[in-house]
């Protein structure tokens, strides 16, 4: 759902990402001779051990289970496949987490984090929420990795997946053919975030097996909204805006692959198969219990102005702006507020129709909050405001507001902090009306 990564993180942080892009240039080389020396490994080149007399037998049992290289007891002299969870940040894009792969190769010591990317800073975040930004997994080499982690005081832990030697291979190709072209896909908060990223490749690099995931259970068997909030928890403020943009989506069950985050993907992963495409038998996927590489550093912070405190105190403070208006004549004052709450109405207005009719970074969904959130108002202002009975819109605009405040209790987008707002703007419109017919009088 992010699967919701952004609902499921955008990238593993501004200060992260400019280095990264630093190493990619040298990387790209290093990864390509890689993917040479496996290749040439499938073939036995760089197996030392092929030839020895007591390893024959060996050799020749895991020929005949479809993999080509004699493998030390230890896998010490081939591939390992892990995936990397990164502790949840407070910023949006992070609030959810991360997920990455790690690519070790001992004894050709190589050993790389392949993690998919957006663009970073605040052009990245504007890019993302218009429905343009670009992604692509980048490989970092991995004490880079979690050194720069380590500066910002993330955890990391580590869960090595259970693919056949072969599959690793495939993997670690399919990693390299996809960073070398370059950002290419367009991030999106369902199809193509880090989660469903770190799925696809399982599946590419699945041979002769399908990945088979187990039925729900626990956060999975909430509704999408549910489950937004549920893994939002962490940061009010990333739970607002992502119900604010999620529409009638809240109350759909999205395919398990898009529902995913990083927070619960170790654990279905677990609870997930390898089946047998021509047998029928089932594998795990993986068993590891996990290794912590950095702590968790608990670094998430309590926000003290959460929304709905902002909102509660905004509606106070109208509702007193409103009571001076009509005993202490502040209508010079009372006005001003209309203008910032006017303002601010028809810019949030644009935005969420933009983003729920043009982005499609959350489907091509009906958005409730677009009934108090919206630009009709501005273009009635700018076409009628000089008709004498333009005040009869104020008394249109109170009733389809109150209307909306009813509704709460039985829409699911819609929560206190959100309607906070709607009151607000209904405080103020029935005021105007009011002045109106006051001033008709």
């Amino acid at each position: 759902m992010y699967g919701l990564c952004f609902f499921r993180n955008f990238a593993i942080s501004n200060i992260m990402f400019v280095k990264v892009n630093r190493v990619v240039h040298s990387c790209l080389l290093r990864m390509v001779m890689a993917t040479v020396m496996l290749l040439l490994w499938a073939g036995g080149v760089c197996s030392q051990n092929i030839g020895t007399t007591a390893e024959s037998d060996a050799t020749a049992e895991i020929a005949g289970k479809g993999d080509s290289v004699y493998v030390a007891p230890d896998s010490s002299n081939f591939v390992k496949a892990s995936i990397l969870i990164l502790e949840p940040m407070n910023k949006v894009y992070s609030v959810f987490g991360h997920s990455a792969f790690r690519m070790e190769c001992p004894s050709a010591k190589l050993d790389y984090v392949f993690t998919f990317e957006s663009d970073p800073g605040v052009s990245g975040f504007i890019t993302f929420f218009a429905g343009k930004a670009k992604a692509a997994f980048v490989a970092v080499p991995t004490d880079r990795f979690l050194k720069d982690l380590m500066k910002e005081r993330r955890g990391v832990k580590q869960y090595e997946l259970e693919l056949t030697h072969h599959e690793k291979q495939e993997l670690w190709r399919y990693l390299d053919n996809d960073m070398m072209e370059g950002r290419h896909r367009k991030f999106n908060l369902l199809l193509n975030n880090c989660v469903s990223m770190t799925i696809l490749k399982i599946h590419q690099a699945s041979i002769d097996e399908r990945l088979v995931w187990a039925p729900w259970q626990g956060s999975m068997l909430l509704n999408n909204g549910d489950l937004v909030r549920h893994n939002a928890r962490r940061s009010a403020w990333a739970e607002f805006l992502f119900v604010t943009f999620l529409g009638t989506g809240y109350d759909d069950y999205y395919d398990q692959e898009l529902r995913l985050c990083p927070e619960i993907l170790v654990d279905e992963l677990r609870r997930a198969s390898f089946v047998n495409n021509e047998t029928g038998e089932k594998r795990p996927v993986m068993t590891d219990a996990g290794q912590e590489l950095l702590p968790e550093y608990k670094s998430l912070r309590e926000y003290t102005v959460t929304p709905t405190v902002l909102f509660g105190a905004l509606l106070l403070l109208v509702c007193l702006l409103t009571l001076a208006e009509w005993t202490l004549k502040w209508q010079r004052a009372a006005r001003w507020m209309d203008c910032i709450l006017f303002t601010l109405q028809s810019l949030l207005g644009l935005v969420l129709v933009y983003i729920t009719f043009v982005s499609e970074i959350f489907g091509l969904l009906w958005n409730w909050y677009l009934i108090p959130i919206n630009p009709l108002p501005l273009v009635l202002w700018l076409c009628f405001r000089k008709r004498k009975d333009f005040g009869k819109v104020y008394l249109l605009y109170t009733i389809v507001l109150v209307v909306f405040l009813v509704l709460t209790p039985f829409i699911s987008q819609l929560d206190v902090a959100h309607q906070l707002i709607t009151a607000t703007m209904a405080v103020r419109c029935g005021s105007n009306y009011l002045s109106y017919r006051q001033n008709k009088r």
